[in-house]
């Protein structure tokens, strides 16, 4: 009873995954940028969180890496598929791309 009920959950919030996944990349992006720990103990920057710019900063990371993911996901499918095949270069490009745009966007 009890595993036909996670099984249903799980097929539910499947249908949501990439929303999911934004928000949790969302959230932890937020969190992380959220404090950080001195000697004297942590520091909350709930002013500098809040203002408009950050947030926004913190929506692009999110949405640029949740495309990424999207993309990445695509061109597994196409390699499933056999009818191009994707190298190992290719795949470390792609992390060199992410590090990249998430560079410039903290830089």
């Amino acid at each position: 009873m009890a595993n036909n009920v996670i099984t249903k959950t799980l097929k539910k919030l499947y249908r949501y995954k990439i929303a999911l996944l934004f928000i949790a990349l969302w959230a932890h992006v937020s969190l992380l940028n959220l404090f950080f720990v001195s000697y004297t103990g942590p520091v909350f920057l709930w002013q500098e969180n809040s203002e408009p710019l950050t947030i926004q900063v913190h929506f692009l990371i999110a949405l640029l890496t949740t495309l990424f993911y999207l993309s990445v996901s695509k061109i597994r499918q196409v390699n499933a598929i056999k009818t191009v095949k994707v190298t190992d270069k290719f795949w470390l490009v792609c992390s060199v791309v992410l590090l990249l745009s998430i560079g410039s966007l903290v830089f």
